[in-house]
């Protein structure tokens, strides 16, 4: 290689390094126009290709350098290259599979896509998506990472960076969110100050969320919107048994002892503030403030969980819940839609719409915008056409690479 074409490719393995491939393959580009010849910016123009997800191109790359230059890296790179038809088809699958909201089923497809570098950027992407929407975002943020070490000016990449900034989430340091951080200080705190017994049930019990507020005055329940008092009404619709309506401070310090969120839900639910007195007031806010800092995970975790397994039923409960304390929130936003979501899937037409059009007020230009408005067009389909092409044209209009603009989505703007 003569010392220009060296110096500029070693110009472009830098910006590559630095997560440029586009520079990198510009000056691949600009050494090949002054000849073919040149077997190492050919393999490694290639590879910038795979990495991209063009194979077809990359493949056509590394042919020519075999006709021409006679390599055998690139004949091997040809070879290996065979499996990755295959990858690109399980790709395909993994975004049906994430567009049909089967978070599980898409991350288990793209995490086999991830066994090569082949489509590295947009497998990786995906992967962060999935774990994005698992409300995992430490595992989100390292994929992305990934993605971003390859291509920093990823659009996609970028945008995911900033959601999992406003959750939180340190895009510039492999460091916890400050909320955990906070959470982890508190729980020592509490071992210190408690003793052992409280040590092993909160161990044992503790929520993989960790999410810890601000100590706020408490919020009386009736405070709640419409929705809150009609989702608690569901609850107690379909309860086996009349709950105890007594406040029974005893078993309250229990409940928050054993962090029992669920039991502490139950048991405060019916509960009559104004009725309380100083003490009981007292254990009824720290019961309140439990539930917010670390309860809610708990419910959305167990939502999500059934949600994936397709246990909607289940999964409205637990959303039901979660909604509830889920002001303030850090994963507020992932509650809203998959409630949402959740009454689409048990054909609650009027819950969904109430619920997905309240996720898209608050976010609309949010994590899952394009999968509400996505199922608010399907839904409004059937019962208001011209709210339903409102919807779809949305979609459309602020997201047109969406995988969610398809043919269902073109009809309805087509009748």
């Amino acid at each position: 290689m003569e010392k220009k074409s060296r110096k500029t490719y070693d110009k472009a393995m830098n910006y590559y390094e630095q997560g440029r491939i586009d520079k990198a393959l510009e000056l691949c580009e600009e050494i090949l126009s002054e000849g073919l010849d040149n077997p190492l910016v050919l393999n490694f123009k290639g590879l910038l290709l795979y990495q991209m997800g063009n194979l077809s191109d990359a493949v056509t790359v590394w042919k020519i350098n075999t006709d021409l230059n006679n390599d055998d890296i690139a004949r091997s790179y040809i070879e290996d290259s065979i499996t990755d038809e295959n990858r690109l088809e399980l790709y395909k699958r993994g975004e049906e599979a994430l567009e049909q909201f089967k978070v599980d089923k898409a991350l288990e497809l793209f995490k086999i896509c991830a066994e090569s570098d082949f489509n590295l950027i947009k497998v990786n992407i995906a992967i962060a998506m999935c774990y994005q929407k698992k409300g995992e975002f430490i595992k989100a943020k390292e994929y992305l990472d990934k993605a971003l070490s390859v291509d920093k000016n990823e659009v996609t990449a970028k945008i995911i960076g900033k959601e999992l900034k406003d959750d939180g989430i340190d895009m510039n340091s492999g460091g916890f969110p400050k909320s955990i951080i906070i959470g982890i200080m508190i729980f020592f705190i509490l071992i210190i100050s408690v003793g052992g017994y409280l040590f092993i049930s909160k161990y044992k019990n503790r929520n993989s969320f960790g999410i810890v507020q601000e100590d706020k005055p408490s919020i009386a329940l009736e405070e709640n919107n419409e929705k809150d008092t009609q989702n608690e009404q569901n609850i107690v619709d379909s309860a086996k048994s009349e709950p105890d309506t007594n406040f029974d401070r005893e078993k309250l310090n229990i409940l928050i002892a054993g962090n029992d969120f669920d039991g502490l839900y139950e048991q405060l639910r019916n509960v009559e503030k104004e009725s309380l007195s100083t003490d009981d007031m007292d254990v009824y806010n720290k019961a309140v403030h439990l539930i917010r800092d670390k309860g809610i995970g708990k419910f959305y975790e167990d939502g999500l969980s059934s949600f994936n397994q397709g246990n909607y039923s289940a999964a409205k409960v637990s959303f039901d819940k979660a909604y509830t304390y889920c002001e303030g929130s850090s994963i507020k936003e992932h509650i809203l839609f998959y409630r949402g979501s959740t009454s689409y899937n048990l054909s609650d037409n009027e819950s969904a719409i109430a619920q997905l059009e309240e996720y898209y007020k608050q976010y609309p230009k949010g994590v899952y915008t394009e999968e509400a408005l996505y199922e608010l067009a399907l839904i409004s389909n059937s019962i208001d056409k011209e709210k339903s092409k409102v919807y779809a044209n949305k979609l459309m209009t602020d997201f047109p690479n969406s995988i969610y603009v398809n043919d269902k989505i073109r009809d309805i703007l087509k009748n």
